[in-house]
C-alpha cells in the first residue's frame, strides 16, 4: 500500500526547528505562515510608499515645489487617498511658510525686482 507524501511548510521557527503543517496547495507555508508573509509584505510595501517624501529635505522653495508635484502625482494615479494627501500638503504649506519666514523662500520685494529687470530686458 502506498502513503501519499504531503508537502510541509517550509517555515523556520527557530534554527534547529521547522513548522510540521502541512503547506497549501501551491505554496511552500501552511495557512498561518502564509498569512503571516502576506502581512510582513505588505508592511513592507507600505513602509517604502511611506517613506518616498521622508527622502526629499525640504530646505528651499525648489524642495517643496517637487514634493507638491510628487504629493498630486501620486494623488492622481492612485497610491495615496485624499485623507494622506490632505495631511501631506498641510504640511508642506507649514514649511512653505517657515522657508518664508526664515529668509530661504521668495521674497515679495524679490520678485518685484525680477519681474522688472525681466520687463526691462524685454522692452530693450
Amino acid at each position: 500500500m502506498k502513503t501519499a507524501t504531503v508537502p510541509l511548510c517550509q517555515h523556520w521557527m527557530d534554527n534547529t526547528t521547522r513548522c510540521a503543517s502541512p503547506a497549501m496547495r501551491l505554496t511552500q507555508y501552511c495557512y498561518s505562515h502564509h498569512r503571516e508573509r502576506s502581512r510582513q509584505r505588505r508592511k513592507i510595501a507600505e513602509r517604502t510608499r511611506q517613506r518616498w517624501l521622508e527622502s526629499a529635505p525640504l530646505k528651499d522653495a525648489a524642495s517643496v515645489q517637487r514634493a507638491l508635484m510628487q504629493v498630486i502625482t501620486r494623488l492622481l494615479s492612485g497610491n495615496i487617498g485624499h485623507k494622506q494627501a490632505g495631511q501631506i500638503l498641510d504640511k508642506l504649506q507649514t514649511a512653505s511658510l517657515n522657508l518664508n519666514s526664515a529668509g530661504r523662500g521668495p521674497r515679495k520685494k524679490e520678485r518685484k525686482k525680477n519681474e522688472r529687470r525681466k520687463a526691462d530686458d524685454e522692452s530693450s
